[in-house]
């Protein structure tokens, strides 16, 4: 049995010994225009005060908790001027929004400001290892970056990859399209450096979620629309012909056997999705901030840097399709309601790996206790699981192990296991299917 162990611990002691580090071999993806980059930065002026959000975070929190989280925001935040350069501008946004969400009262959150670089260090070391042991050895006999690769350069689920790079511009003779060490060597930079781009900003859309949910209780109220991204015909319309709806087809373009029903469906599930998840709003806005910097036409645009933004938005949108895939509003029902949104690693690894990660991220994720003394509340941030560690054995059995704080939060955590395990994991219903590294069965276990 092999595995893998992660916590807050293991990366600020990864990062002293110089390991996971943002990769970024591609990186920038595309030439900024200094004209719409400097309006869109003024739009924003009024919002675009990051120390003073930063303050104010260390100030609802306390100093324990603004220690962990200073530290990763500023790398973030170095990592996206390059990656994601009109991220400064809705920062601080961002990070309010996740306040307010680990303070709902009616409602259990956690925290998502550690949360996403977080994930980004567990895709790295999930990838990578540890620079002293290797990554978990799968039963097909591969590291996962490797299984992802080979995944790449089959196209056969992924050939909706190489028909985006042919119709970005790519030439069909380009290395990169037949497998060999130079295709090798570039699809394992790639998709470590799409990872990381999507796990460190796979939850960039609960604020739009939040206005979703708060135009859905207004509905029938004579109030001004507070849909920002238009109607979902619209953004059909608007995004119709980027990967994004194309995983939301199940992968599949339009063709001669789609039903005249099919457009509709795919319309309401935009529809629903926009409230209903933060996946989707958060990939429509990661596409929609890009475009709005991005210099269009420009001679000098790479079909590979290009893709690197565009997978990256699909998986900032599948990791949390899962309510969507099984209907929550059919929550008794054991069989899902859009099977055809099911994650498969064979056809689609970034966004597997993805998903994977955000539930393998349970550690140092802070939730608030509330104190009332009858004239004072006062809160206390708290976090129940210090590490996770995936355990592989030689038949297939990966085992995700939650190392709890105490026995109290175990108990509570082992009680929530079996229906996530469940409409996750399941190898016949399961949301994300692992059956492409030769997984047969997935536990999570809290200890």
């Amino acid at each position: 049995m092999s595995s893998l162990s992660f916590s807050l611990l293991d990366y600020q002691n990864g990062l002293s010994a110089g390991l996971y580090a943002p990769p970024d071999t591609l990186c920038p993806y595309y030439e900024v225009d200094p004209v719409l980059y400097r309006k869109f930065g003024d739009s924003h002026k009024r919002r675009d005060d990051l120390s003073r959000a930063m303050n104010e975070v260390r100030m609802r929190t306390g100093r324990h908790y603004y220690k962990q989280t200073y530290p990763l925001q500023a790398r973030t935040l170095d990592y996206s001027a390059r990656a994601f350069p009109a991220y400064r501008f809705i920062l601080p946004e961002v990070m309010t929004e996740d306040w307010l969400a680990i303070v709902d009262w009616g409602k259990f959150q956690r925290d998502h400001v550690l949360h996403q670089p977080l994930c980004g260090y567990v895709v790295l070391k999930m990838l990578n290892g540890d620079g002293i042991n290797g990554p978990l050895q799968f039963p097909i006999g591969r590291g996962i970056l490797d299984a992802c690769v080979d995944k790449i350069l089959e196209w056969k689920g992924t050939a909706y990859i190489r028909d985006f790079l042919l119709r970005c511009g790519m030439d069909e003779k380009d290395p990169i399209l037949h497998d060999g060490p130079i295709a090798r060597g570039v699809w394992r930079a790639f998709f470590q450096e799409a990872a990381y781009v999507a796990a460190v900003f796979h939850d960039l859309g609960y604020p739009w979620q939040y206005a979703g949910r708060l135009q859905s209780n207004l509905d029938g109220i004579n109030t001004p629309n507070l849909r920002q991204n238009q109607s979902p015909e619209q953004i059909a319309q608007l995004f119709g012909q980027r990967l994004l709806f194309h995983a939301l087809q199940g992968y599949r373009p339009l063709d001669a056997t789609s039903p005249s029903t099919w457009q509709n469906r795919i319309i309401n599930l935009c529809d629903v999705s926009l409230s209903k998840t933060h996946g989707f709003p958060g990939a429509l806005g990661f596409l929609y901030l890009n475009d709005c910097v991005r210099r269009y036409p420009c001679p000098k645009e790479s079909p590979l840097h290009l893709l690197c933004v565009e997978w990256a938005a699909v998986a900032i949108m599948m990791h949390d399709m899962a309510g969507i895939y099984w209907d929550s509003s059919s929550s008794g029902s054991q069989i899902p309601e859009n099977p055809f949104l099911r994650l498969s690693f064979d056809r689609d690894p970034l966004s597997s790996v993805i998903a994977l990660t955000d539930v393998i991220q349970d550690f140092e994720r802070p939730t608030v206790a509330f104190s009332n003394s009858g004239e004072h509340v006062t809160l206390e941030y708290s976090s129940a699981c210090s590490g996770t560690i995936l355990e592989l054995d030689a038949i297939g059995g990966l085992t995700l192990k939650y190392k709890m704080k105490s026995d109290e939060m175990r108990a509570t955590k082992q009680q929530m296991l079996p229906k996530e395990n469940y409409q996750i994991f399941d190898p016949e219903y399961g949301y994300l299917d692992m059956s492409g590294l030769g997984i047969t069965n997935v536990r999570m276990v809290a200890e």
